[in-house]
């Protein structure tokens, strides 16, 4: 909480006991802070790098006896439901994209599922579009955190002619890295490619750059932030890869306050044209980059905050909203909740406006009969 790598740096390297020098590196990981810690032991910074947490997660699992890959049916408890014989199951789109993430969500971490793995190519193919690039990306979650394993089984997926199943595999590499670091750094390495400006296609690089922000969760690395500031700053670039880089970069640096890039994400929303800010809905995720950079610092958001004011229209009001939500968040502060239930006590004037200037159904209806019936001039 009080975020000073300093203190955490001195506290580990006078402590004298292997055995709690151990605990406070596991807690470390947990919270993700990795301070750089001259002179530490190899086996406390695999800890704090979260090496283990494949093996340690498998142990637990094996504990406690779940283990053994579960199905969406399962999850469904189909079979307590009472159908005729005769009804046969409808294969659809939706309903598979639906099990391909409960599937991911209830076998998270074990390196196994009854769904993706064992078939293959077949599951993702009765996805569509954007349905595929969830199942892709659903490797990344069924094996997350085992690096060197589970990078060989998304490989393949990154050279599909497919748009949709390689954007989602690029996603998966940066679920897959979520969480822990690897001195490789193959996170970087693989989707560094697909952010380069003019590379690929929009998806490919919306794919790439979301999976960078979770690869580097919380991290602050500085070529995440060499990457992806250019992507922000371009005013030619898209629109909803823009929004994407913006929340990559608020997830990589959480809570560091960095003026930089508050300056840059809130730059992009003052350049771009008011009217396609309000109509496309990823503008919204440019303005939760900006929170997720002041998320639980108070009243070190104020600055950026006037910034966010700046920004004319609705979009300004959503971003100024949403970075106060952030920097409070956790709080209990009395006197934000009490401003945010008001604002969502309030009426939209302007849709009253526009129901009262409208005519009545009835007097619509009336009036054009009169208009109908009424003898030529």
């Amino acid at each position: 909480r009080l975020r000073d790598d300093d203190a955490i740096s001195e506290i580990m390297t006078a402590c004298d006991d292997p055995l709690v020098s151990k605990q406070m590196a596991y807690m470390l990981a947990r919270q993700g802070v990795r301070p750089e810690i001259d002179g530490l032991a190899e086996e406390l910074d695999r800890v704090m790098d979260g090496a283990h947490l494949p093996e340690h997660f498998h142990e637990l699992a094996r504990d406690l006896d779940v283990l053994e890959p579960k199905t969406p049916d399962d999850i469904y408890k189909t079979h307590l439901e009472k159908r005729p014989a005769s009804a046969a199951a409808v294969d659809s789109a939706r309903a598979n994209l639906a099990s391909t993430f409960v599937n991911a969500f209830v076998n998270l971490g074990f390196g196994a599922d009854k769904l993706m793995l064992p078939e293959g190519n077949k599951w993702l193919y009765k996805n569509k579009e954007h349905g595929m690039t969830s199942a892709a990306a659903s490797l990344g979650a069924l094996l997350c955190w085992d690096v060197d394993g589970g990078l060989t089984q998304i490989d393949k997926f990154l050279y599909m002619s497919d748009t949709n199943i390689k954007a989602g595999a690029l996603l998966a590499v940066g679920i897959l890295n979520c969480g822990v670091r690897n001195e490789c750094d193959p996170a970087l390495a693989l989707l560094n490619d697909y952010v380069e400006p003019g590379a690929e296609t929009p998806q490919l690089k919306m794919g790439a750059l979301l999976g960078l922000g979770l690869a580097y969760l919380g991290t602050r690395k500085a070529e995440v932030l060499e990457q992806l500031v250019p992507v922000v700053a371009d005013l030619d670039t898209p629109l909803e890869v823009v929004a994407m880089a913006s929340l990559s970069l608020g997830l990589t640096f959480a809570g560091s306050c960095h003026e930089d890039i508050t300056q840059t994400i809130i730059a992009a929303l003052m350049e771009r044209e008011e009217a396609s800010l309000e109509t496309e809905s990823l503008t919204r995720l440019l303005c939760l980059g900006v929170g997720l950079l002041y998320i639980g610092r108070q009243g070190e958001a104020d600055l950026a905050l006037e910034l966010a004011k700046a920004v004319p229209g609705e979009a300004g009001a959503y971003c100024a909203i949403t970075l106060e939500t952030c920097a409070y968040a956790g709080t209990g502060n009395v006197l934000k909740v009490q401003r945010l239930l008001g604002l969502a006590g309030e009426h939209n004037n302007k849709e009253e406006e526009e129901e009262e200037a409208a005519p009545a159904p009835a007097a619509a209806g009336a009036a054009a009969g009169a208009a109908t019936l009424a003898p030529p001039p």
